[in-house]
Parts: C-alpha cells; structure tokens; sequence
C-alpha cells in the first residue's frame, strides 16, 4: 500500500438551510475523506483505509461506495453483529455546521484490540505512509491507542511516513489534558505534522501561529505544515527552516465540512509527488476552497480539480 488512512468512517446524512427536513446519505469520517480525496488527485497511487465496520447493510453500504472511490478496502474488516458510527450535519447560510453523532457502538472503536490486532499491525508495517488524526486516538481506548503509537514509532524508525492531523473533537475525550497529553505522544511519532492553530488552541492553550508553531515543534521532529483559518500557512521542515506561505483569498464557503481534511488530501499528493512545501500547501489550499462550495464532505467527482501534481506546482504562486 503506498498511503493507508486509518480512523472511524461515518455514514453522514446532511442538510442544509433551504431543505431542513431532507438529509442526503454520504461517506464521511475525516481520515476517510483524505483518502477518498487523496485517491482522486493520484489515481498512479494505492491508497487504502484501515478500520472495522459492521456486517450489516449500512456497513456493506460504506465499503462499497469507499471501494467506487477507488479507495483500497482490503485493510477494512467486517465484525459480525457490528454496525458504523452515523452522524447527522446542518448547515446555516454561512456554511458552518453542527452536528449530532450516533458512534458509541462503532466497530472502528475496536481497532487495534482483539483478534484483529495482529494483522492491523501488519497492514501499518507494510504501507509507505500512514496518516492517522486526533480523532483516530480518541475513540480507542488507551491500550490500543498505545499500540497504535507503537506500531506507528515502529514504522517510522523503518522508514516510513507517518502523518498525522491533530484533529480535536473535546466530547471524544474526557478531559483536556487527557487530549494534551496523546496528542503529544502522537506528535512525537511523526514525520510530518498536520496540526491547526484552533486544534492547538484548544487543547494545550496556545495563542496565534507562533505560539503554535513552537509549542508543535518541542514535540515533533518532522516536518510540520501548521494551518491557520485562512491566514497564511507555517510550514516547517524537517531542517528547522520555517516558511511562510500566503494563501490565496478566501472563497464564500457553502459548507466547511472536510476543509481541513482535503487540505491533507491536497498537500499529500503534491508533497508525495515531488512538489515542494510551498506548492503543497497551495495545492492543499486549492482543494479545500473547492470543498466547502459544495455540501457534504465529499464533494462531485466532476467539481474536482483538474490539475495533476506537476500542473499544481506549475501553477502555484
């Protein structure tokens, strides 16, 4: 596998302002939408996902419509009995969201636990890169996301990526030091961090990007591309050299769902397929503002953007 996601994948059902009573069925789950993301952007790649989902047929639902995505769904186990986390999203007129969530009985919450640790192990090992979230860590319990870390230091020191968004949802966790604490073992396993300013915020107390910036780089070794809403984009290298790249203007948003999830779809791609920082966060960028015009997380396969990674950095700046 070249990339392989890891996380809860969510069967979302959405609706907005003008309809308040009709929900549309979607994918969604923020590592799964990276891979859906990343796996249209660089179709020479194959990108999987890693995670448990139910035998019944919301579930069989799921894995067929992320395998149409042409995403790799040989790393998804089916538990019998078991069923998918749900969540339900309403959008104002100005595109944020809100949210109501059924998970508590998701069989991705038993990832790395049981029977089936072993060969999840063994699927981390054998990919190029992981990218794994904050929300990954908190809906295991804390001996699984131990052995997540593990298998994750384990691969790093082997020579492959791992990625990782710090991703913060306070009602997963039972406290915020709780989240500070596993978001600064997950830091510390990285090759590449893919934190924000409000996750930082919110779960150490940081102010503005700078704060952030220094707070994220006592942890992590790796490169760090550090978003910041629509304010420019710290980029550190694995060096220490720090860059700052300015984003294009913003674009009316009709939805922000998976903003920052396609942003890491985005700057994978350009940064797995040669482009340099700078070009990768502008690649990220591009893709988000075309994200949060459409609803729902996973946008049409004919909105998206029709460059390839050599065209990105061509066109960047």
């Amino acid at each position: 596998m070249d990339v392989l996601m890891i996380g809860e994948p969510l069967a979302e059902f959405t609706s907005d302002a003008a309809s308040p009573d009709a929900f549309a069925r979607r994918l969604g789950g923020d590592t799964l939408n990276a891979a859906i993301y990343l796996a249209r952007l660089r179709p020479d790649l194959r990108v999987g996902y890693l995670t448990r989902l139910g035998d019944d047929w919301m579930s069989l639902w799921m894995r067929d419509r992320i395998a149409a995505e042409g995403v790799d769904t040989s790393a998804i186990a089916l538990e019998a009995g078991a069923s998918p986390g749900l969540s339900f999203i309403r959008t104002d007129a100005a595109g944020e969201r809100s949210f109501i969530y059924w998970r508590d009985q998701a069989a991705a919450r038993r990832l790395l636990s049981g029977a089936g640790a072993a060969a999840e192990e063994t699927a981390l090992a054998q990919a190029g890169c992981v990218l794994f979230s904050g929300i990954t860590l908190a809906i295991l319990p804390e001996a699984a996301r131990a052995r997540l870390l593990a298998a994750l230091a384990r691969h790093r020191d082997a020579g492959g990526t791992v990625a990782y968004d710090t991703n913060y949802r306070a009602r997963l966790w039972p406290s915020p030091s709780e989240a500070a604490d596993w978001t600064a073992r997950a830091l510390a396993v990285t090759t590449l961090a893919l934190p924000s300013t409000e996750d930082l915020s919110a779960i150490f107390g940081t102010s503005g990007a700078q704060s952030a910036m220094a707070l994220c780089a006592r942890h992590a070794a790796g490169e760090i591309a550090l978003t910041d809403g629509g304010a420019p984009v710290l980029h550190r290298a694995a060096s220490g050299l720090l860059q700052q790249v300015d984003l294009p203007p913003p674009v009316t948003a009709c939805d922000t769902t998976a903003a920052g999830d396609s942003f890491n779809a985005g700057f994978l791609a350009a940064r797995l397929g040669g482009a340099p920082p700078r070009e990768a966060v502008l690649a990220g960028a591009r893709l988000s503002a075309r994200v949060v015009q459409y609803p729902g997380a996973i946008i049409p396969k004919e909105a998206m953007p029709t460059e390839t990674p050599e065209e990105m950095t061509q066109h960047a700046g």
